[in-house]
């Protein structure tokens, strides 16, 4: 069901939003790049929520972290601070993207938890 859902909201999110990529400026994340890139940061969060350290070096850890997670998308931090601002700067766009990373988020938790039990 988790899958099915994920699934239709991805579907749902290309087709309503496609028209809006073309008018994205040079170096600016389109918005399935920027979901995907956000759902790691977000997981890599609360991964650090989780864990007991000092802020010093939760900060160290997480920096790190989005350090992987920039490589891993092929982008770097000027990139992932652009495209943050641009949506910042168009609340459609943002709130279309930050929904599909909390149903996305919520989708694999709940896979995640039916796995565990």
């Amino acid at each position: 069901m988790a899958k099915k859902l994920f699934l239709l909201t991805v579907v749902l999110f290309v087709f309503s939003c496609g028209s809006d990529e073309a008018d994205l400026p040079d170096g600016i994340l389109n918005q399935g790049q920027m979901v995907d890139l956000m759902i790691d940061i977000r997981i890599a969060e609360g991964m650090i929520g989780t864990v007991s350290m000092s802020l010093d070096s939760a900060d160290a850890v997480f920096k790190a972290m989005e350090r992987r997670i920039f490589d891993k998308h092929g982008i770097d931090s000027l990139s992932y601070v652009n495209s943050y601002n641009y949506y910042l700067m168009h609340p459609k766009l943002y709130l279309d993207v930050t929904d599909i990373v909390i149903d996305s988020l919520k989708a694999r938790n709940t896979q995640q938890y039916r796995n565990n039990y």
